[in-house]
């Protein structure tokens, strides 16, 4: 029997410090996909990053539109993760449970 998998999607901002602890200014956006056993999203199996992103092209991502994420996973090569969300029916975002529409 296949394990069930969850996804849990998430836009973050990364600031980049030096190593005295001052501020570098550099700043990244990122894609997080959280990977869970459970949908009480306690028991992460992993965690995915699309990173190097400026905040446009994280944005372009619309987390919250499956049919705009699940095209852009795919260019990504991360056709596995919208196949996976296609099979269980939902997903998350930013904790919240997202029902795909029928």
């Amino acid at each position: 029997m296949k394990q069930q998998v969850l996804f849990d999607f998430w836009y973050l901002k990364s600031e980049e410090i030096e190593l005295d602890g001052s501020d570098s200014g550099a700043i990244s956006y990122e894609v997080a996909i959280g990977v869970f056993g459970d949908e009480e999203l306690v028991h992460q199996l992993d965690d995915i990053r699309i990173t190097g992103l400026i905040k446009e092209d994280m944005l372009a991502f619309k987390i919250e539109d499956p049919s705009v994420l699940f095209p852009k996973l795919e260019e990504e090569g991360l056709l596995n993760i919208s196949q996976d969300i296609k099979e269980t029916g939902f997903y998350f975002v930013m904790g919240e449970k997202k029902l795909l529409s029928i």
